[in-house]
Formats: C-alpha cells, structure tokens, sequence
C-alpha cells in the first residue's frame, strides 16, 4: 500500500519518514507545521506496521520510523532503530460511518455479531497486508465465527485510511479500522466503539535509524513531536495520551 508525500520542497529535503497509516494525518500535519516555522521540507513514505518491520528489517533506512510502538520496539530490539522511542499516543478500533449517517449498534458483543451479519457491506484491513487492525479483526471475526458469514460482504483493503475511502465514496455500508485512520479521512467520522470485549488500544511511537540520530533536522522534528504544539496535533487527530 505504499504512498508517499513531500511536505515543502522536493529539492530541500531535510529527512524522510517511514509512517504506519494509522499516524498518517497526525504526522503529515506535523510536518506541516514544521515547515511552516522554517524547519525544513519532509519526505513522507505510508505503509503498514507489518510492512514497515519487513522494510526497514530488509534494510531500508528512513530516518526516522513511526509505528505500533510493539513494531518500534521490535526494530530497536534488532538494532535497527536506535535511540529511545517518543510515544505519540494511542488509538483504538472503532467503526466508522459517513458523516450524518446513523451508526450500526455494536455496543455490546452480541449487537456487534448482528450488526455484522445484518451489513450488506463491511470494509475492514486485508490482514495480507500486516496492519494493526487488519490482524486483530481478522483474528476476532475468526474467533466469533464470522469470518465465512461476513465473507462475501467485505472488501478487504491495505491500510484503514483506504478502508475508510471505501465508506466515504458510498462502495461499504461502514468500516472498521483504528480511530485515528477514521479521522483521516473526509467524509467520515467515528460512529462506534468497538465493545469492550474486543477492543484494542495501541500505542504508536517514533524512533531514528542510525542514519536518523545523526541528522539534526530529524532530531529537531522528535523534539517538534514531544513539544506542545506537536502534541496538540496528535490529540486533534484522535489520539488519546498514553
């Protein structure tokens, strides 16, 4: 699912980032703000926490990475990132709607298994593609018995900020992906939480390569991310503090 944007200048390229979708819109408006104080232009890279370990494992060398922190700390564990992590803050999976619209009711367990099986349309992470929420609703539809029922009603998409694309041009009745991946995206807005039951909260963080440490602009955009104005953005994307 790889995508990528240039915040500035392709030309002044100060330093890349290798970003899970999940911190898309909280990231990239960071480095808005960034450039915007005169700080320096970004070249952002989107993929999946799952294929972020796989890239940066296979020895690709963003500056800096922003990811589940399980997936930050994984890579640190292996020596690929280097330097404490900045936790960003943290999401959970809900079920989005386009805006206006009535939300299903999942507030309970059982609502949630008649709301699934009601749907004429779902879209939700291809779990092929190693996202966060892709995996854990695979791994709970699958434990609730509903993958085969729901199967012919959902389109499978790489990424929540696509999934939730699915919803917004009217092709999935909902869809059901991290808060923060929701909120990303136009058109749409958080009508559930999943229950309890299920839920999942993950912390997201971001951490330098070796190659990131030494670069100063990529240490002045961490400090950015840890400042109140960096913060402040990751709050209006929809995370919650740790």
């Amino acid at each position: 699912m790889s995508e990528e944007t240039i915040v500035g200048s392709a030309a002044e390229i100060g330093f890349t980032i290798l970003s899970a979708s999940a911190v898309r819109q909280a990231l990239t408006e960071c480095a808005k703000a960034f450039h915007a104080a005169g700080q320096g232009s970004v070249h952002l890279t989107f993929d999946t926490s799952g294929g972020i370990l796989k890239r940066i494992g296979a020895g690709e060398s963003p500056d800096l990475a922003a990811s589940s922190l399980d997936a930050i700390e994984e890579l640190h564990a292996r020596g690929r990132l280097v330097a404490a992590p900045v936790v960003v803050g943290t999401s959970r999976i809900a079920l989005g709607v386009r805006k206006g619209e009535a939300a299903p009711d999942i507030s309970t367990l059982e609502a949630f298994k008649s709301t699934m099986l009601a749907a004429r349309s779902i879209a939700r992470g291809d779990p092929a593609g190693g996202g966060t929420a892709g995996n854990y609703l695979y791994s709970v539809l699958d434990r609730l018995g509903l993958i085969e029922p729901t199967k012919d009603k959902t389109i499978l998409r790489v990424g929540g900020y696509k999934v939730m694309q699915e919803v917004a041009e009217h092709r999935a009745d909902f869809g059901l992906t991290q808060s923060t991946e929701i909120a990303a995206v136009a058109g749409v807005e958080i009508g559930a939480w999943l229950p309890a039951d299920i839920q999942l909260t993950t912390a997201y963080a971001v951490a330098p390569t070796a190659q990131g440490l030494a670069n100063g602009k990529a240490q002045a955009f961490l400090d950015f991310l840890r400042g109140p104005q960096g913060l402040e953005i990751f709050k209006r994307c929809g995370f919650a503090s740790l």
